[in-house]
């Protein structure tokens, strides 16, 4: 279940931190879940006999690709203006959905686990999802607006100002480690 689920929150952290931070997902997250989601599905198909992947998680892991698709063909001035939504919606829903599939297809005696460890792995994806969201939201609580610059990251609007909390091992009078 701890495999499974560390798998899952590695890819749904940080879209759901962007999204407390910022209101948005970053196109290289959606990127990363297009990445995960069609090796998964590749990885299905090529064990296929096995039916470790279901129809519907086929559909599921199929989704990122059609959202690039749909972003692509969507006129760029007018465009949809509900895209971001759907994006995020596909973030938020596919790093669980990634979860459980990841299971089914990693480990082979996933089906023997009991029903609440399979369905844990999935829970605790959720959970960390939302934690890393609220995290975003009160990112000024433990972070500043020059440890984002310094990372490399855009500055959310709602930051605290001040010093970078850790620069380049220097303690920068905040309690630095």
């Amino acid at each position: 279940m701890a495999t499974a689920s560390a798998g899952g929150t590695l890819v749904i952290w940080w879209p759901a931190f962007t999204v407390g931070a910022y209101d948005a997902v970053f196109f290289d997250d959606m990127l990363a879940l297009w990445a995960v989601a069609t090796a998964v599905l590749l990885s299905g198909a090529v064990l296929w006999r096995r039916g470790v992947l279901p129809w519907a998680g086929a559909l599921a892991l199929f989704l990122p690709s059609v959202w690039i698709v749909l972003d692509m063909v969507a006129p760029r001035r007018q465009g949809f203006p509900y895209l971001h939504y759907v994006e995020v919606v596909l973030t938020m829903v596919g790093a669980p959905m990634l979860t459980w599939l990841l299971s089914r297809i990693l480990l082979p005696d996933y089906a023997a686990l009991p029903a609440l460890q399979r369905l844990g792995a999935v829970a605790v994806t959720v959970v960390v999802g939302l934690l890393a969201f609220l995290l975003g939201q009160f990112n000024y609580l433990f972070l500043t607006c020059a440890d984002f610059d310094v990372s490399g990251n855009n500055v959310p609007p709602h930051c605290a100002q001040g010093p970078p909390f850790h620069v380049s091992g220097q303690n920068t009078g905040r309690g630095g480690r």
